[in-house]
């Protein structure tokens, strides 16, 4: 049984070893999330993620690996360890070396924490013979990322190690991996339509990444980094940064220009043959030569998104979660110990508890902390933001037992004997968990 009592949230919100500084932008999702014991911070832009933040991650990775599947895309780790020679190879090292972290080994060998994974897989690829016939390839990974950020802010939404979803494809020529990349990006949205948190999709620039075509997810928010032009005309949309004087639409000149305040969670690389030819990897075309694969590269910021739809959906109080991500969908409050229905409820919560657990399997918790009044623990749970919440309350005593349902997003409550309140969670959160 997933009990709260036993759950590992820090009762201080701040670490003794952690201070902000005045001027230090706090957004209300980190405020939560800290407040609530959901992560908890261990340095400037490094961050623990909790028990409760851990379960949201493992469903969001689950939706990843389902939807990756579909495509073709085969699941692989790369070492976060990234030997320097890869990087001076396609001449970045010396381009970004600020935001990189460099380390020596004991044999003063150059390594770099990886801050993303196109040489290495480009290397990968590279290592072993290939033809057309093994083409289109995709390989992704989902691992841990190192970035020095100049400014980490916002709690998980901006570190300095934070968790990405990586994918690279590689293709015979252009046309090909355009229709991959394509098919990618449609997947990406897929993706972001499960979670359900409105995004925006733009043009973006290819930045350190290169290539001649990228395209980034945003979640709109007003404490984001970037700023969006989208035209109300036409509806194409991207990054001010590519065109950061203009106030008319590239496509139909359209000065009805629509700024919006967003956080990136996703960014897609259109890369050609820069990566292939600079760490000559090649395949064997079906006319018998060696050409370089085009390629592509796709990311998703993991523990971002996490972070993200908690700011874009809460309140300055209380924790909303995208229903897919909630760390728990169900949360049983059982009577106060010492209460006239205290009886009542032992007797009945294993036997609410499995048939919950048939239907909606480990996406149950129970707060039994019952030293607390069910007042108390309500308060929490709607804090917490978990969705459903089944209240053992006066009413278990009567015959048949009514169990009280309070619902989340639309703050209200009814009473439901056993067997109706079960049918009622099935219509409306089974086919959403």
């Amino acid at each position: 049984m997933n009990s709260l009592k036993n759950m590992f949230r820090p009762t201080k919100p701040i670490s003794k070893n952690v201070s902000f500084k005045p001027d230090e932008l706090i957004s209300n999702s980190q405020k939560l999330m800290l407040e609530l014991g959901i992560i908890r911070q261990s340095a400037n832009g490094l961050y623990h993620l909790l028990p409760l933040a851990q379960r949201s991650l493992d469903k969001l990775i689950f939706i990843i690996n389902k939807n990756m599947m579909d495509i073709g895309a085969q699941k692989i780790s790369m070492p976060v360890l990234i030997h320097s020679t890869l990087w001076k190879k396609t001449g970045r090292l010396s381009k970004n070396i600020e935001d990189l972290y460099l380390v020596n080994d004991r044999k003063n060998k150059e390594f770099l924490l990886s801050p993303t994974h196109e040489e290495v897989i480009t290397d990968l690829f590279s290592s072993d013979p290939k033809t057309y016939k093994h083409l289109p390839l995709m390989l992704y990974q989902v691992g841990t990322k190192f970035r020095d950020e100049i400014r980490p802010k916002l709690g998980i939404i901006r570190s300095k190690e934070f968790l990405m979803k990586d994918l690279y494809s590689f293709d015979r020529d252009q046309a090909n991996a355009t229709f991959t990349y394509n098919k990618v990006c449609q997947t990406y949205e897929k993706i972001l339509k499960h979670i359900g948190v409105k995004f925006i999709r733009v043009e973006g620039a290819s930045g350190m990444m290169g290539g001649n075509q990228s395209h980034e997810f945003h979640y709109p928010a007003e404490v984001g980094d970037d700023t969006l032009l989208q035209c109300k005309k036409c509806g194409f949309g991207m990054n001010k940064e590519m065109s950061p004087e203009s106030v008319q639409c590239p496509k139909c000149s359209s000065t009805d220009i629509e700024f919006t305040k967003a956080i990136e969670v996703g960014h897609t690389f259109h890369l050609g043959t820069f990566y292939s030819n600079a760490l000559s990897a090649t395949y064997l075309d079906s006319d018998g030569t060696m050409k370089p694969p085009y390629m592509c590269s796709y990311g998703l910021g993991v523990s971002r998104i996490i972070g993200a739809a908690v700011e874009c959906l809460s309140t300055q109080e209380v924790i909303q979660w995208p229903r897919s991500l909630s760390p728990f969908t169900i949360c049983i409050i059982p009577a106060k110990e010492g209460s006239i229905e205290e009886n009542a409820s032992l007797n009945n919560i294993h036997s609410l508890y499995n048939n919950f657990t048939e239907i909606f399997g480990d996406d149950i918790i129970v707060d039994d902390r019952t030293h607390m009044t069910i007042g108390k623990r309500l308060i929490e749970a709607k804090k917490l933001g978990f969705p459903f919440v089944v209240i053992m309350g006066k009413k278990i005593n009567e015959t048949p037992s009514l169990y009280e349902l309070y619902e989340t997003n639309t703050n209200k409550s009814e009473h439901y004997e056993l067997s109706n309140l079960i049918n009622y969670l099935k219509q409306q959160c089974l086919d959403k968990i």
